[in-house]
C-alpha cells in the first residue's frame, strides 16, 4: 500500500544530532498524523521526538556517516513520490516543520491520471532557489 511504500522511503537519509542539522536518518522517526486533505507525515527526532525537522532546511545536503560524523561522498535524497505509486505528495513549504502532505487542486486531493511513475520523486535538501537573486547572466 502507498502509506507503507512512503514510510519506507519517504525519509532515504541517515542522521546526525549537530543543532538542527541532520545528515542522516539514524535517528529520526516519520509520524503520520490526519487523514484526506489534512494527512501529513511529520519527521521528529526518535529520542525527545517532539520539536518537528524540515525536510526542506533541516537535513544536509551531503549525507554524513552517523558512526564517524564524517561527510560521505553521497547525497541525501527526500522522496516525496515513491516510484510505483500514483498519489501526488509534497513538501508543505508553507507549514511549519515542512511536513510531507498530498497535493490538492481546488479542495481535490491530487494523482497520477495515467498509471503508476516509474521512479522516485522528491528534492535534494537545501537546494530551495531565493526568488529574490537574479543571475548576473540572465538580465
Amino acid at each position: 500500500n502507498n502509506r507503507t511504500a512512503l514510510k519506507q522511503t519517504a525519509v532515504d537519509f541517515e542522521t546526525m544530532e549537530k543543532k538542527s542539522s541532520h545528515g542522516s536518518n539514524s535517528n529520526l522517526q516519520l509520524l503520520h498524523e490526519g487523514e484526506g486533505l489534512n494527512y501529513r507525515m511529520k519527521t521528529v527526532p526518535k529520542v525527545g521526538g517532539k520539536k518537528d525537522i524540515s525536510l526542506w532546511h533541516d537535513v544536509t545536503l551531503v549525507h554524513v556517516d552517523p558512526t564517524t560524523s564524517r561527510p560521505t561522498p553521497y547525497l541525501n535524497f527526500v522522496c516525496e513520490i515513491p516510484k510505483f505509486s500514483r498519489k501526488k505528495y509534497e513538501i508543505a513549504t508553507d507549514e511549519v516543520g515542512n511536513p510531507i502532505k498530498q497535493d490538492e487542486k481546488k479542495g481535490v486531493l491530487r494523482e497520477f491520471k495515467k498509471g503508476d511513475i516509474f521512479f522516485n520523486y522528491g528534492c535534494l535538501p537545501r537546494t530551495w532557489e531565493d526568488p529574490t537573486f537574479v543571475h548576473p547572466s540572465a538580465s
